[in-house]
């Protein structure tokens, strides 16, 4: 009796190449990336092929002034543009994905026990995250959120009510009354109209090329 050799299907898999953290001090993220393609790439007839990396500083109480607005350079978008520009054959089945606007680290951190003393309202431009640091208590809370909305709400590069669901919280959020609280959130609001706004502007950004 002799045994026929199993018809084993041949199923398609995806490459996701995650970078982590890429922050300013960490300038060589795009050659790091390359040099992991050139050596990953010919292992298989990959379906897909991600690059996901997380350029979002790790917020400290040092790093942001309450109420004012701060800027951290995009690394990782960088880093990108700099994979894009490299000429190399199997950039057109090459994807991007990102960590939002949270640091790459958050994954793995706990929850911890009872809402935060602050929190950040964040947006994203060409170049860079702008963070403002918001009050999750006391009596000038109502005040300090919806003035934060509003610095973030007239920079030049906001792209206005219309752009998507993130901005249309953050000017409702700004445009708020100061006798209630009522619409400007909690740190899960917050970091969802950050995510929504940086997704909806980054798919638009891809689009463009």
């Amino acid at each position: 009796m002799t045994s026929e050799p199993f018809d084993v299907p041949v199923l398609p898999v995806d490459l996701l190449l995650d970078l982590g953290s890429v922050l300013p001090g960490r300038p060589d993220a795009g050659k790091e990336a390359l040099r992991a393609l050139d050596a990953l790439r010919p292992l298989a007839a990959w379906c897909t092929t991600a690059v996901l990396s997380g350029g979002f500083q790790h917020a400290t109480n040092d790093m942001l002034e309450l109420g004012e607005l701060h800027e951290e350079p995009r690394a990782d978008w960088h880093m990108w543009h700099e994979v894009r520009a490299s000429g190399c054959g199997y950039l057109p089945g090459l994807a991007y994905g990102d960590y939002v606007v949270q640091p790459a680290t958050a994954l793995s951190q706990g929850q911890g026990g009872g809402p935060p003393p602050w929190g950040l309202l964040r947006y994203t431009i060409d170049d860079w995250f702008v963070l403002c640091r918001v009050p999750n208590g006391g009596p000038d809370r109502t005040a300090g959120i919806r003035a934060a909305a509003r610095r973030i709400r007239d920079l030049p590069e906001f792209r206005g009510a219309s752009a998507g669901a993130g901005e249309t919280w953050l000017r409702d959020c700004a445009d708020g009354p100061l006798t209630t609280g009522e619409g400007t959130g909690q740190a899960p609001d917050w970091l969802r109209a950050g995510n929504i706004q940086h997704m909806t502007y980054v798919v638009r950004c891809l689009r463009q090329g």
